[in-house]
């Protein structure tokens, strides 16, 4: 074939490409208006648009620009479902060129969604996708042939934002930089999506969210079940690594099952129950380091590897008293670290001290730097189990061990940071006889073990409380400094009375 016949067979096959897509363009652009209005009833909402105009980005389709979607009217919504940037629908070319339309991919650019819970449990979402009734009983099928049929393979969101309102509880969360790919989307049957997103909400913050799932918008409420994971983020002032889980939600509830996090160098597993009254939750807890927990700028530090396994159970998160109404109950140990700033050790120099010579205290910071070094409190293991009620946790097996002494207490710890605890610390063997030698007082103090035992009050805020010496424990040093002056019990009763004894308990 020569070049000149060669040329006018490509004109003539540009020329009817031309007509063929400028025909498909005349027909779509004279079903454009019906095009809004079918999209509208199969959403089952009302849905408008500033500016509706073709495309040819990816295929010859429909585009809205400045895109609303009325919410249910029931809902007294005063902002729409959703409103978006552009909306685009490509459509099918082969039913088109019957004079049918059939879309096969939504794309949503920059939506905003609305997703609200009424105080009866209902949500706005979940009448998606349900015409009115009176289009339902207009009975002409001539009409709902020609409606065009949306066979979507494939319906995308970008750069959206999602937020969810209950008002049963006041309470609210919002996604930022959703992105949503959902496969042959359905509503009447499950529909499998994908979604990324971020959420920055006022107690939790995560990064790089991705979940792959399922979707049913068709039962009574609108139900998600899939995996989900996450990069960085914060729960509270605690910084996260990752999280993973497989979520099961149909709001107001949510289930999360095999949930793991990694943050503060270890990690925690779990399960939770979220209700719209109530929380559940079991958690356990490995290798994490206490010493990169946040704290305020020169406030005392924890230091140590805790381990722990709790189970908790309350009303939902935001209710009023929600701290005071949650109960659980767990066990945790720590491994090499310290209670910062509890002042153990000075509190035990200063009731013995009548019984050291000149320089003693010095030498025995520098000997024992477990217990009496600093205010800080020292350790190898610490331990107990606990019982969480009223705001409180009580513990009556708290179980601590250093270099150089042993300790066992009971009492409380608010979830304030409010401790009342008492504490009986016994010094190892070397420490018993640094402090009392050949001492008088030595017979009175030590144990059946031979070894001096100190029995201590901690109260006030955790990191700095206040630390005393039980009243008959100092009223018995006390006596024994004085033995054979006749004083010893008048002053040991005075003594006993001023670090609050039996009698200051009794008023």
């Amino acid at each position: 074939m020569s070049r000149g016949r060669l040329a006018a067979v490509a004109a003539v096959a540009l020329v009817a490409a031309a007509g063929a897509v400028a025909g498909l363009a005349h027909l779509a652009s004279r079903q454009q208006g019906r095009l809004l209005r079918a999209a509208g009833h199969a959403l089952g909402r009302d849905l408008r648009a500033e500016r509706l105009g073709l495309t040819f980005r990816g295929g010859l389709g429909v585009a809205l620009e400045g895109v609303t979607i009325s919410d249910d009217p029931a809902f007294d919504a005063a902002e729409p479902f959703l409103t978006a940037r552009r909306l685009g629908m490509r459509l099918s070319l082969l039913p088109l060129l019957r004079r049918r339309l059939v879309v096969d991919r939504v794309v949503v650019d920059e939506p905003v969604v609305r997703l609200v819970r009424d105080r009866a449990g209902r949500l706005n979402v979940s009448t998606l996708g349900h015409p009115e009734r009176d289009s339902k009983s207009s009975g002409d099928a001539s009409r709902r042939h020609a409606r065009p049929a949306f066979q979507l393979a494939a319906l995308r969101l970008r750069h959206g934002t999602l937020g969810y309102t209950d008002r049963a509880t006041g309470r609210g969360v919002e996604l930022t930089d959703v992105a949503v790919d959902a496969h042959e989307p359905r509503f009447g049957a499950p529909m499998p999506i994908a979604v990324r997103a971020q959420l920055a909400g006022a107690d939790l913050r995560l990064d790089d969210i991705v979940s792959q799932g399922v979707l049913d918008l068709a039962g009574a409420r609108p139900a998600y079940h899939g995996t989900v994971t996450a990069g960085r983020g914060m729960l509270g002032s605690l910084p996260l690594a990752r999280v993973r889980a497989t979520i099961h939600a149909s709001p107001p509830d949510l289930a999360l099952d095999a949930a793991t996090m990694e943050l503060l160098g270890g990690s925690a597993t779990g399960n939770a129950r979220l209700t719209a009254s109530a929380l559940e939750a079991h958690i356990a807890g490995r290798g994490i380091d206490l010493a990169r927990v946040p704290a305020r700028p020169g406030a005392p530090h924890p230091a140590g590897a805790l381990e722990l396994e709790a189970a908790l159970a309350g009303p939902a998160p935001g209710t009023e008293g929600f701290r005071s109404a949650l109960t659980g109950s767990g066990r945790f140990r720590v491994a090499d670290g310290r209670v910062a700033g509890v002042g153990v050790g000075p509190a035990i120099l200063e009731v013995l001290r009548p019984l050291m010579g000149n320089g003693a205290a010095d030498r025995l910071r520098s000997r024992y730097p477990d217990l009496l070094g600093s205010e800080d409190l020292r350790f190898t293991q610490l331990s107990g189990t606990g019982r969480l009620s009223g705001g409180r946790v009580h513990s009556d097996d708290l179980v601590l061990a250093g270099a150089s002494y042993d300790a066992r207490g009971a009492g409380d710890l608010g979830l304030d940071g409010d401790a009342d605890v008492s504490v009986r610390v016994v010094a190892s063997p070397a420490l018993t006889d640094d402090l009392l030698g050949r001492s008088r007082m030595r017979p009175v103090l030590v144990d059946d073990g031979g070894r001096l035992g100190i029995p201590l009050h901690v109260r006030g805020p955790l990191h700095h409380p206040r630390v005393t010496p039980e009243p008959a424990f100092a009223a018995s040093v006390t006596r024994g400094l004085l033995g054979g002056t006749g004083l010893e019990e008048k002053a040991g009763s005075l003594v006993e009375r001023l670090f609050g004894g039996k009698r200051r308990r009794e008023r």
